[in-house]
């Protein structure tokens, strides 16, 4: 019995030698890493740890600007109290339309319709009895320009204007302007010849726009057989060119009202 108390009195023994020299083991590192980290820290070693230098603030970003890392001394100062307009040297200064009047729209829905013309009576005849029909242009919208014309003959006004043969002014109606002239095939036609195509249903046919070389003469051709006539060549030369510049949509004859 005493033999097996001396044993288990050894091993008790063994076991706190044997803890005691681990604990030791376990000290040791760290007071090594004591002993070889104690430095002192100056005001020169701070200085050489940190290098880096302090951080710029950020550029503010212009949204005028197109580069907007640009510094702020290139970019074009105003004075706050100056006008836009003053800012750029080849403006000029905004007019004041506060007294100005509203443009006019046009007075009817005809005048709006583009290019055109119109063939309306006169209270006016010729030397030889023969009325005088005014032909109008308009051109986008509005009148160009006048002109005297004639259409049949002097003793021919009343005779049936649907009917081929009877010498009567053209009748009423829309018609569809020819864009270029032909040459005539009638001295009485004077070279040229604008077509005119009724729109509507008739008997009248091969009408057109030229100029009378009889006008007002006593040779028995004042007037024409049914075609728009101007009294002289310049005339016809203006409304050719009209023409060719504006090309009528359409010719709307009103003779008989």
């Amino acid at each position: 019995m005493k033999f097996k108390l001396t044993l288990a009195l050894l091993s008790c023994m063994v076991m706190f030698a044997y803890v005691s020299y681990g604990k030791q083991q376990e000290e040791e590192p760290f007071k090594t890493i004591e002993e070889h980290s104690n430095i002192e820290f100056t005001s020169q070693n701070l200085s050489t740890l940190n290098t880096e230098q302090p951080l710029k603030p950020p550029i503010p970003i212009n949204p005028y600007n197109s580069n907007p890392y640009q510094s702020e001394n290139t970019q074009p100062k105003y004075q706050q109290n100056v006008q836009s307009w003053q800012k750029e040297p080849n403006r000029t200064e905004p007019l004041d339309t506060s007294d100005a009047e509203p443009i006019q729209p046009y007075e009817t829905a005809e005048v709006a319709q583009g290019s055109y013309m119109t063939l309306t009576p006169t209270d006016t005849r010729n030397t030889m009895g023969n009325p005088i029909y005014e032909l109008r242009l308009y051109g986008n919208g509005r009148l160009i320009a006048t002109y005297q014309t004639v259409t049949g003959r002097a003793e021919s006004q009343n005779r049936n204007r649907h009917q081929a043969g009877t010498e009567a002014p053209l009748p009423d109606g829309q018609y569809q302007v020819a864009s270029t002239e032909v040459a005539g095939t009638h001295p009485e036609v004077g070279g040229r010849f604008l077509p005119v195509e009724p729109l509507f249903p008739t008997g009248r046919s091969a009408l057109g726009i030229h100029y009378d070389p009889s006008f007002q003469k006593t040779n028995g051709e004042d007037g024409t057989e049914g075609c728009i006539a101007l009294t002289n060549k310049r005339d016809l030369d203006q409304v050719l060119n009209y023409v060719h510049t504006y090309r009528p949509q359409y010719l709307e004859v009103k003779l008989q009202v």
